[in-house]
C-alpha cells in the first residue's frame, strides 16, 4: 500500500506558495492503481492515455473511459454526467529526447486551471505528478520507478528534476 500524503506535506511546505487543495491518501492509491494498469498499454501505443478522476454516483472513486492520445497529446472526453469530477489523468506516452517528458508542461497545468480541478501525470520514467492547479504547483508523489518505466526510459542527469515546480518554472524550463 502506497502512503504518499507525509511525502505530499513535505513538497507543499518546501515550496513558496502553500497549497489549499491536498489529494487524500485514498486518491493518491486509487490514481496508482489506474496508471499501474495504463502505463504500459501507453508505452505498447506510443501514445498519451487520458480521462477524469471523480466521484461517481454512489460516492466512490471511478474514472471516465480513457481516451487514445497521440505522442505528446490527449484529448479528454467530454465532461461526464453524473461524476463529481475533481481531477484530470494522463501519461506521458514513451521516453523520447524529443520531449521533456519527465515533468508536467504548461499546458498540462493551463488546462486543469481553466477546468477547475487538479491534475496527475505519469512520465515513462515511472514518477507520479501531482499538479494543484489553485497554486499552479506540480510536485512528484512519489519519483522515478514508483510507476512502471519504459523499457527505453534513460534517467538524465542525478538532481535534474526537482520535487516540485510552480507554473512560472515551468515556462521558463520551456523556454529553452
Amino acid at each position: 500500500m502506497f502512503r504518499f500524503a507525509p511525502l505530499i506535506a513535505a513538497a507543499l511546505l518546501a515550496t513558496p506558495v502553500a497549497a489549499q487543495t491536498l489529494p487524500i491518501e485514498e486518491e493518491i492509491t486509487f490514481i496508482t492503481k489506474v496508471f499501474s494498469r495504463i502505463q504500459e498499454r501507453s508505452f505498447a501505443l506510443n501514445k498519451e492515455l487520458c480521462g477524469y478522476v471523480g466521484y461517481n454516483r454512489a460516492g466512490e472513486l471511478d474514472i471516465t473511459r480513457i481516451m487514445e492520445g497521440e505522442e505528446a497529446a490527449c484529448y479528454l472526453p467530454n465532461w461526464p454526467a453524473g461524476m463529481e469530477v475533481i481531477a484530470s489523468f494522463h501519461t506521458h506516452s514513451t521516453y523520447s529526447p524529443d520531449y521533456d517528458s519527465e515533468v508536467p508542461s504548461s499546458t498540462d497545468m493551463e488546462t486543469d486551471e481553466e477546468d477547475g480541478i487538479d491534475g496527475w501525470v505519469a512520465t515513462p520514467g515511472g514518477r507520479l505528478w501531482y499538479i494543484d492547479s489553485s497554486e499552479m504547483i506540480a510536485f512528484q508523489v512519489c519519483g522515478i520507478g514508483c510507476l512502471p518505466m519504459d523499457p527505453n526510459f534513460v534517467p538524465g542527469p542525478e538532481g535534474a528534476i526537482k520535487e516540485s515546480y510552480t507554473y512560472r518554472a515551468i515556462l521558463k524550463s520551456e523556454a529553452y
